[in-house]
């Protein structure tokens, strides 16, 4: 389970980093509960119509069904327009989020191009925070190669999300298997927790049979 100070440290990472996807120029109040939920894109009420993208489609005629748009001042339309035409990509956009995304399994990618292990630019978040983790605190873990110049996580091992919540990619909640066969063994055994972790420093694990 995350600590106290790892949602802190969260909080105060996120603090102002996240505007309004309105245009209004307001940011969102990260709070506790966004660590597990997701941080909102929109202040509550300020979101268009599903259908409506005023940064590509919007022309003065079009109808727009929000009923939060349709009590704005045509100054505050446009200002709001305005704003959402100024925005840069990626780390000049007021919602960067340092490249991270989402797949349909849930696990967060981050974009770290220069990673000898990135698929299209990308490298799961949990896997390059037990990377760095370990290079910083236990620079000769086996679980650790050398590649292209930087350290690694080795490819074969694989990162448990403790509380099996996949996108809490705090350290805390971070556990290394050597192989997916650990990983199997540490789901499956009906061993003690303690046993189980004996049995993979020593190897055992490998002659499990389910």
């Amino acid at each position: 389970m995350p600590t106290k100070d790892s949602i802190q440290r969260w909080l105060r990472r996120h603090t102002n980093k996240h505007a309004c996807m309105c245009g209004c120029g307001e940011y969102i109040e990260v709070r506790k509960e966004h660590h597990r939920r997701g941080i909102p894109r929109f202040l509550k009420g300020h979101n268009f119509a599903s259908d409506f993208n005023p940064k590509t489609e919007y022309t003065p005629e079009q109808e727009v069904r929000s009923a939060v748009w349709e009590v704005l001042s045509d100054e505050e339309k446009e200002r709001r327009i305005s704003n959402l035409k100024k925005f840069g990509s990626m780390e000049n956009h007021p919602g960067w989020k340092g490249g991270r995304v989402s797949d349909e399994d849930g696990y967060i990618h981050v974009r770290d191009p220069e990673h000898p292990f990135a698929k299209d630019g990308y490298i799961l978040e949990h896997r390059l925070v037990m990377e760095v983790f370990l290079s910083e605190t236990y620079p000769n873990s086996p679980y650790l190669t050398m590649s292209a110049g930087r350290v690694c996580l080795k490819p074969d091992v694989v990162v448990h999300h403790i509380d099996e919540v996949k996108f809490n990619n705090s350290i805390e909640n971070l556990f290394p298997f050597p192989d997916q066969a650990a990983h199997t063994f540490w789901h499956k055994s009906p061993l003690s927790e303690k046993e189980k972790i004996e049995r993979i420093k020593s190897g055992q694990y490998k002659t499990y049979v389910d």
